[in-house]
């Protein structure tokens, strides 16, 4: 859509409403001034008509950096007017404002209005895959799950219909949403619909030969398998020898083995595994976009949780405290379960070498990551402190 001009943006409406912080009132103005009723801007987004209707009359979907993204991009709105910066990131009053369950209500009938399977309609379904995952990433939402359901649902059925490249682009993105509703059985300790929904996506990953889709089976298949060293290990290192994967999944792979090795205290091995994740972090190329990408979070920071967790293992805590201590201010960027695991993770090291009251003031830090996020990783990561008992009220607070 053609940008209008600049002198629209001037008019004393779009001041109004971007001093009254109101971006559903400038997409509601941009809408009309472009001469689009809200169910042709609803077709161009991927959006439902009655979801620009809530959209517009100022409900928590106007308050989503990925929202407002999606519906800048189609109106070409200029960014910093919705909040936005130039590099698609929003403020934090408008994430704060947004949340799981606005997203889902934006994208539970948006892209249900496809007709046929095109490769806008990928990118878009890769777009929502994202919008989901970041979702669960900031708050565990039981309505992820009908929603991501719908959306695999809706990508088999464009399968179906479609034929050579976009037939296996549409593969792809099943397997990834059937690797995604894996992963949300799993945060209900429901493992049977785990594993179910993480073998399908081996399936469709595999027909599609997307081998980078294929390794992260493996890898999400060994962390499905924890408890088991063996199968973890065996897993992470099928997952090395698909071809061609890229640096960042050889990395997770890596990483996955390392963490198998740690639980069967093979030290040596599992540094090394760690140092080769290192020294391939120099490789690992993320691409600005805002589809999904397996692996878009691999970095250092990830890494060194990661290692931090291994020498846990390993029975070296007070490494792995140093390790926590040093990162702690650097992993701001990274998501608040994720945060809250090895938050956990530190309280028992800290537990461990008999300092109960960082561990105490710690555990504290994690039980409220587990209450913001919901996650019941976090709650289980946190039944490692029921050993000691000043710590136990911890161990079933969350």
């Amino acid at each position: 859509m053609d940008p209008l001009p600049e002198s629209v943006w001037n008019a004393p409406e779009v001041r109004d409403a971007v001093a009254a912080n109101s971006p559903s009132a400038v997409i509601a103005f941009a809408r009309r001034a472009h001469g689009l009723r809200q169910d042709e801007l609803g077709a161009l987004a991927g959006f439902s008509q009655s979801a620009i209707s809530r959209l517009e009359s100022g409900s928590n979907l106007a308050y989503d950096m990925r929202v407002l993204r999606i519906v800048q991009r189609t109106l070409n709105i200029p960014p910093h007017l919705l909040g936005l910066a130039e590099q698609g990131v929003a403020t934090a009053e408008l994430r704060e404002r947004g949340g799981a369950d606005a997203l889902v209500a934006l994208m539970g009938g948006g892209l249900a209005v496809a007709k046929a399977a095109s490769p806008e309609i990928v990118a878009e379904l890769l777009v929502a895959r994202r919008i989901i995952n970041d979702a669960d990433n900031f708050r565990v939402s039981m309505a992820l799950k009908p929603a991501a359901r719908d959306l695999y649902e809706l990508t088999d059925l464009l399968r179906r219909s479609a034929q050579g490249e976009l037939r296996r682009a549409l593969l792809s993105v099943s397997a990834q949403y059937a690797e995604f509703l894996g992963w949300l059985h799993e945060e209900t300790a429901d493992w049977d619909g785990a594993e179910h929904w993480t073998a399908r996506a081996m399936q469709q990953a595999q027909a599609a030969e997307d081998r980078d889709m294929v390794a992260y089976a493996y890898v999400r298949m060994s962390q499905l398998a924890t408890g088991d060293h063996d199968r973890m290990i065996g897993l992470a290192r099928a997952a090395q020898r698909e071809p061609e994967i890229s640096p960042a999944l050889r990395v997770l792979a890596l990483q996955q083995e390392a963490r198998g090795l740690a639980q069967a205290r093979e030290e040596a091995d599992c540094l090394g595994r760690l140092d080769a994740a290192l020294s391939l972090l120099a490789r690992v190329q993320h691409v600005t976009t805002e589809e999904y990408r397996v692996g878009y979070w691999t970095d250092v920071e990830h890494l060194e949780a990661e290692r931090a967790s291994c020498l846990l293992d390993l029975g070296r805590a007070t490494e792995a405290i140093a390790l926590y201590d040093g990162m702690r201010t650097r992993w701001g960027h990274i998501c608040p379960w994720y945060q809250g695991v090895h938050t956990a993770k530190l309280a028992r090291a800290h537990a461990t070498v008999g300092d109960l009251d960082a561990a105490e003031a710690v555990g504290l830090d994690a039980v409220s990551l587990a209450r913001v996020t919901g996650s019941q990783h976090i709650v289980r990561e946190l039944r490692g402190l029921a050993p000691w008992p000043a710590l136990a009220p911890y161990a079933s607070s969350a």
